[in-house]
């Protein structure tokens, strides 16, 4: 299916199920006093809001493969803003409605489960932000943020069913019903059935090959041959050492071997911390589970050339697409700048050797900017606008590159970037496809 068309569909699904339910509760409740529709209207907002906010992470992969990470974790953060915001103005007109819920302790059960309910995603908005300030380690402030919406939205669920005026409509006690059964079936899928269950994302380790100092390939077999992972070269994968629903640390890496070859997965690490120090040092025969791939970082068949901008580790996904390319012997023209270490030259006798397979030219910046002046030496005229262009590694050359390639006049629609790292938002344009693994 063509990107557009998926695009079309993940935006109209998502636009039913956000304003679906307030509108046929509109419809069912219309005939009431309009501040208690209002009130009925808003926190009917807030609930689904919440629960599309929940949805959106669960790493569904037509939807990562789709819109790219960034543009779903981006949406993500708006819809929980936007949940919370409707969570207060739904406190606020019950307040205005009847003064004497100031005080949830002299109020009912159900009133109170709605304070619990508010309280818990203002806690969901905090942590969050929290969470993204330099130094927060990732795993542990994400995991207290997915509990806390967990329990927002089960106090939100109870507020609801005591308090029962919804559930007294036969439709809207349907329409929930099913909201409520889908939202459980997804979530069941990424919180249990994958970690615990799933054959699919099976993995063990063939070997460990150094490509550097402090950089080495994992490659991994699938345990059940016929079940290897299908991928689309650019794309990463999460991965986790053991099963189980919260208690594994899970880190995204790019896959950097061929789409075709699915017998055999290899991933590139840097070894920046604790777990991808475990991950290079891990003995044949070690297990370990992935989850993917995810992610919209690839070329389509479509462009009439490639030019590749990496920086570091972030040449990982480009080796992925160039040893794909090679494999189908591609004829396009491709054009690879890299900006890496002096002590590291990654991959170097392998990005030879596919100079010869494949019409690739490669720059080395040797310690040179990536601007529009170098950008336009390497790819003169004004063909390169035609081109699709790839930028990956840290957030200092994506920002110098895009920008450079801003200057260069090429058209927004064909420059595709993906971020190594957590450092938050890079400021690009913002019909720019940019995803963080």
């Amino acid at each position: 299916m063509h990107l557009a068309t998926r695009r079309t569909i993940w935006t109209a699904v998502a636009a039913l199920l956000l304003l679906g339910p307030v509108a046929l509760t509109v419809w069912r409740t219309g005939s009431g006093k309009p501040l208690s529709v209002i009130l009925t209207a808003v926190g009917v907002v807030a609930l689904v809001t919440m629960g599309v906010t929940m949805l959106a992470p669960a790493r569904l992969r037509t939807l990562t493969r789709t819109f790219g990470i960034d543009r779903i974790i981006g949406t993500h953060r708006w819809l929980g803003i936007a949940a919370i915001v409707a969570a207060l103005v739904h406190l606020a007109v019950a307040v205005v409605r009847s003064p004497k819920l100031w005080n949830p302790f002299a109020a009912s059960l159900s009133i109170q489960w709605g304070w619990l309910a508010t309280t818990a995603m203002v806690a969901v908005g905090l942590v969050a932000a929290w969470g993204r300030r330099s130094g927060r380690r990732y795993e542990v402030w994400a995991r207290v943020h997915a509990l806390l919406a967990a329990a927002a939205i089960v106090l939100a669920g109870l507020h609801v069913f005591w308090l029962g005026n919804l559930l007294e409509d036969p439709v809207m006690r349907v329409v929930l019903s099913a909201l409520i059964l889908g939202f459980l079936a997804v979530l069941f899928l990424r919180w249990v059935w994958r970690p615990l269950f799933s054959r699919h994302g099976a993995y063990v380790v063939y070997g460990v090959r150094p490509e550097g100092p402090s950089t080495a390939t994992l490659v991994l077999a699938p345990v059940h041959l016929q079940r290897g992972m299908r991928f689309h070269a650019g794309q990463f994968v999460w991965l986790r050492l053991r099963r189980s629903v919260l208690g594994s640390e899970e880190h995204p890496f790019t896959i950097a071997s061929s789409a075709q070859i699915t017998g055999r997965l290899e991933l590139t690490v840097r070894g920046s911390g604790d777990f991808s120090t475990t991950l290079a040092s891990l003995p044949p025969g070690s297990r370990v589970w992935l989850d993917g791939p995810h992610g919209s970082f690839s070329a389509t068949p479509e462009a009439p050339g490639l030019v590749l901008i990496a920086g570091g580790v972030g040449i990982t996904p480009m080796m992925s697409m160039l040893r794909t390319l090679a494999d189908s012997a591609d004829p396009r023209p491709l054009h690879m700048v890299v900006a890496q270490r002096p002590d590291e030259p990654l991959f170097e006798p392998e990005l030879a050797s596919l100079a010869r397979r494949l019409d690739l030219r490669i720059t080395r910046t040797s310690g040179r900017r990536v601007d529009a002046a170098l950008l336009d030496e390497v790819i003169p005229g004004r063909g390169r606008r035609h081109l699709d262009w790839f930028v990956c590694g840290s957030p200092s050359l994506l920002a110098g590159s895009l920008a450079a390639i801003e200057q260069l006049g090429v058209p927004a629609e064909r420059v595709h970037s993906e971020q190594f790292g957590w450092s938050g938002a890079i400021p690009v344009q913002r019909n720019r496809r940019v995803s963080t693994p």
